[in-house]
C-alpha cells in the first residue's frame, strides 16, 4: 500500500525541514499541526481511493494512525493556544512596569 511510504516521506521531509531551518520553539505546535493535518489528508485520500477503485482490498490502519496523530497534535496545539495569551498579558504588564 502507498500510505506507509507517504507517511515516511512526509515525516522525513518534516524532520529535515526542522533540522535545516531551526524554527523558534514558539512555532513548533503550529508546525506539528500542519504536519499532522498533511498526513491526515493524504491518508484520507489514499483510503478513499482504495474504497472507490479497489473495494475488495483496503487497509484502514494508516487512516486510524493519522487520526490518532492529528488528535495528539491538536491537543498540544489547543494547550499552546490557551497558554499563549497569558504570556502576552504578563509581558505587556512587565513592559508597562518598566516604562513607569
Amino acid at each position: 500500500m502507498l500510505a506507509p511510504w507517504i507517511w515516511s516521506l512526509v515525516t522525513v521531509i518534516f524532520l529535515l525541514g526542522i533540522k535545516i531551518y531551526k524554527p523558534p520553539k514558539s512555532n513548533l505546535p503550529v508546525i506539528l499541526m500542519g504536519w499532522s493535518a498533511c498526513i491526515l489528508i493524504v491518508s484520507t485520500i489514499v483510503f478513499l481511493d482504495r474504497i472507490l477503485l479497489d473495494s475488495t482490498h483496503y487497509q484502514w490502519e494508516p487512516l486510524i494512525l493519522s487520526v490518532g496523530v492529528f488528535g495528539f497534535c491538536f491537543s498540544l496545539y489547543c494547550r499552546f493556544i490557551r497558554l499563549s495569551p497569558n504570556k502576552q498579558k504578563t509581558s505587556s504588564k512587565k513592559s508597562k512596569a518598566k516604562a513607569c
